[in-house]
């Protein structure tokens, strides 16, 4: 019987990195598959974007936005979408009525998915120039539309980890700094509702098998002074990566140590004062010493 040869090992790695279509480079993905343009600069992402619209004939930004969306927002929310090169029309602003200028912006708004001025300056910067020295930010609409979707108290914790899971996929966010940095108000709701956990966010990778138990026990300690928690529960809603590497090391009772004992000398004086006014009630002629 013939023996099966092995392929060499770079014909196996060529193989696996075939392009996604003729002339694109491949773009990193995660063990899941999504596509993960942190690790692209600018530069490629450009590169990228320009030759998928060469190969599939886009020349306007709709276009782009329907054919690959991902792509798209990381265009837009790195403020790169005027490098791109589309084939949009000058536009004379001077010619346009204030009036024609908040309607342009509004259709282009809702075209385009965008609700925040922030989204609006890094989709098109001249546009929102023009509505910022003409006064016209407030008629466009982004705080009625910011107001309608983020009144949080309104929403149960379902909803909440609903906008949650959605925000993060469209805007292919896989770890919690980056929902931190991208949108610090629906972080922090999630954070204080303890819901953190409940989006499946992959938390910063920090070195624990390099720290020692003494660093590791520091570590929580400062943390939890920092927060103010002063309870398990508190600590394992806070931060649940830390709070298992104290339980796996078995160092919860050390990190807890100072409060309990705290607690029980609370409780004791607590007792003895109790004792005391109890002794001087049925004796008050006696001294307690």
């Amino acid at each position: 019987m013939r023996k099966m040869q092995k392929p060499p090992v770079g014909k196996t790695r060529e193989k696996k990195q075939e392009p996604l279509a003729e002339g694109l480079q491949i773009v990193p993905t995660d063990s899941a598959g999504r596509r993960l343009w942190k690790k692209m600069n600018d530069e490629q992402i450009v590169e990228f974007a320009k030759k998928l619209m060469e190969e599939k004939g886009l020349t306007k930004r709709k276009e782009l936005q329907k054919a690959d969306q991902g792509l798209y927002f990381v265009l837009r929310i790195r403020g790169l979408l005027g490098e791109v090169g589309f084939d949009d029309k000058l536009r004379s602003w001077k010619d346009m009525s204030n009036t024609e200028v908040v309607e342009f912006a509004q259709k282009f708004m809702e075209e385009n998915g965008i609700t925040w001025r922030s989204e609006l300056k890094k989709a098109d910067c001249g546009l929102y120039g023009v509505l910022k020295r003409r006064g016209l930010l407030g008629e466009v609409g982004f705080e009625e539309k910011k107001r309608k979707e983020r009144i949080w108290t309104k929403m149960d914790e379902e909803e909440i980890v609903e906008v949650a899971r959605r925000s993060v996929k469209e805007r292919e966010i896989t770890e919690r700094d980056e929902l931190k940095k991208t949108d610090s108000g629906l972080y922090e709701v999630l954070r204080k509702r303890g819901l953190l956990d409940k989006v499946g966010l992959e938390e910063r990778k920090r070195a624990w098998n390099k720290m020692s138990d003494e660093e590791v026990v520091e570590f929580a300690q400062k943390f939890m002074e920092k927060k103010k928690i002063t309870g398990r529960i508190g600590l394992q809603k806070a931060d649940s990566g830390l709070y298992e590497v104290l339980r796996k090391r078995g160092l919860l009772d050390r990190v807890f140590a100072h409060i309990e004992r705290q607690r029980d000398d609370n409780a004791r004086d607590a007792v003895i004062n109790a004792l005391t006014e109890f002794a001087k009630s049925e004796n008050p002629e006696v001294e307690i010493a």
